[in-house]
C-alpha cells in the first residue's frame, strides 16, 4: 500500500543530523517567561516547553535567547550570557527529551533593537537614527564584533553543556545578524559592509566557523529572513545566494522564513489573514529555489503561515522543504501534532489573528482566543 505524502510527515526522519519522530518543527517562538532578574527559565516557561514536548512535535527550536547584556530584545527573555544559569537550561532540556522529543536553542543579538541600557547606545552595523524603525543605534567597532562572536560562541558552548541537541544562529527577522545582512541598516566601509549580501555577510561566516570550532559535530542551524520585506533591502535572490554560501559553510539545516520587523506590514514573518489551503506557507518559492541549490549539503525547514498538513503534505511532495516549522498554531494547540496523528486530519484552529504577539512584553505568552474561547468569553480582536 502506497503511503501518502501526509503520513510521510508524520513519520521518523532525520532533519539537520537529528533523528525525529516526524517533520513537524516547533520553530523558535517567544514565549517570555524568564526570570526578570536572571534570565533564567522559569518553572512555568519549562513546564510550556514539557506541554510541546508531549503534545507530539518532532522538534522544539526554543525562543531566542540573548547571547550578551547588550543583546537582550526584551523583558523575561531567557538568557545563555552565562555559565550560572546552563542548570536551569539542562532543566528545561530534560523535561523535553522526557517526551522523547529533541530540542534546540536558538541564540541571538537584538543588536540595533535592544533593550536600553542607561547611559548607552544599542549597538548596530553602522550609526542610525530612525524613529519609524524604532532604531537608535552606534556602530559597532571591529573589536566588538569579535567580541560579539566570542559571545555567540560562549553561549553555543553552554547550550552544548546544558544537553541541547543542537542550536540555531537567528539571522532573521531584523535582529543583529540580520541587520549586517540589510543594506538599508549597513552602511560599513570596512570588511564588515560592502555592495554585496555575500560581502555584508562576513560576520555571520566569522561566526559560523567559530562555533564549529568550539562546538564540534553538535548540529548548528540557521534561520533566515530569505527577503527583507521593504523597498530597498535585499530580495529574494539575494537571501538565495546567501543560503548557498551558508550550505558550502556546513550548517546542517536552513530554516526559511522572510521580513523583519521594520519591514512592510504584507511581507511580514507573522501574517494575518491566513486562510488553509489558500494562502499559506508565504516563503514556500525561495525555499524550494534553496532546496534545488544546495542539494543534499543541508535539510531546508519552510515556516510562515502553515496551518494545515494536507498543504505541508503537497509542499513536502513537491520537493519545497524536507520540514515544516509551526509557531502561532502550536501556541493555540499544543497538542496539534498529536490530534494529526491520531487521524483528525483538520487544520489548525489558529485565526492567525496575532492576539498572542501582544502578550510578549506582558508575561507569558498563550493564545487568548483559545483560552477565552474555552470560558466562553471569546470574541475576535480587532485584527481578525
Amino acid at each position: 500500500m502506497k503511503v501518502s505524502y501526509i503520513d510521510t510527515l508524520l513519520r521518523q526522519a532525520t532533519l539537520g543530523k537529528l533523528n525525529l519522530k516526524n517533520r513537524i518543527v516547533r520553530s523558535a517562538t517567544m514565549l517570555s517567561g524568564a526570570e526578570e532578574k536572571t534570565g533564567k527559565p522559569s518553572d512555568k516557561l519549562i513546564g510550556r516547553y514539557k506541554e510541546l514536548a508531549a503534545g507530539g512535535v518532532g522538534l522544539i527550536i526554543t525562543g531566542h535567547l540573548y547571547v550578551s547584556p547588550q543583546g537582550q530584545a526584551s523583558p523575561r527573555q531567557v538568557s545563555i550570557i552565562s555559565d550560572e544559569n546552563v542548570p536551569e537550561l539542562a532543566k528545561l532540556v530534560e523535561a523535553v527529551h522526557e517526551f522523547g522529543c529533541p530540542i534546540i536553542f536558538q541564540i541571538s543579538h537584538a543588536g540595533a533593537v535592544a533593550m536600553k541600557k542607561e547611559g548607552e547606545l544599542a549597538l548596530g552595523p553602522s550609526d542610525l537614527i530612525d524613529p519609524n524603525k524604532g532604531i537608535h543605534c552606534r556602530a559597532m567597532t571591529v573589536s566588538e564584533i569579535h567580541s560579539t562572536i566570542d559571545d555567540f560562541a560562549k553561549a553555543a558552548k553552554r547550550a552544548k553543556a546544558a544537553n541541547a541537541d543542537g542550536i540555531q544562529v537567528h539571522l532573521a527577522h531584523g535582529f543583529l545578524l540580520n541587520q549586517f545582512l540589510s543594506p538599508i541598516l549597513n552602511k560599513r566601509k570596512d570588511a564588515y559592509g560592502g555592495d554585496d549580501i555575500i560581502k555584508r555577510a562576513r560576520i555571520v561566516f566569522e561566526l559560523l566557523e567559530e562555533l564549529r570550532y568550539r562546538v564540534g559535530e553538535l548540529p548548528i542551524w540557521v534561520k533566515i529572513s530569505v527577503t527583507e520585506g521593504i523597498e530597498g533591502g535585499y530580495e529574494s535572490l539575494d537571501g538565495i545566494r546567501l543560503a548557498e554560501e551558508l550550505a558550502k559553510m556546513k550548517a546542517d539545516a536552513i530554516e526559511v522564513s522572510g521580513g523583519t520587523f521594520y519591514g512592510d506590514d504584507a511581507l511580514k514573518p507573522s501574517r494575518t489573514g491566513i486562510i488553509a489551503g489558500q494562502n499559506e506557507g508565504y516563503f514556500a518559492e525561495e525555499a524550494r529555489a534553496i532546496k534545488e541549490k544546495i542539494k543534499t549539503h543541508a535539510n531546508v525547514i519552510l515556516v510562515g503561515g502553515l496551518r494545515s498538513l494536507q498543504t505541508m503534505g503537497n509542499f513536502y511532495e513537491k520537493g519545497v522543504a524536507d520540514g515544516f516549522g509551526l509557531s502561532r498554531p502550536l501556541i493555540a494547540e499544543p497538542d496539534l501534532v498529536n490530534r494529526w496523528a491520531s487521524g483528525d486530519r483538520e487544520p489548525s484552529e489558529c485565526i492567525s489573528c496575532n492576539a498572542c504577539s501582544r502578550l510578549i512584553k506582558t508575561g507569558l505568552v498563550y493564545c487568548p482566543v483559545m483560552r477565552d474561547a474555552a470560558e466562553g468569553t471569546w470574541a475576535p480582536p480587532p485584527e481578525c
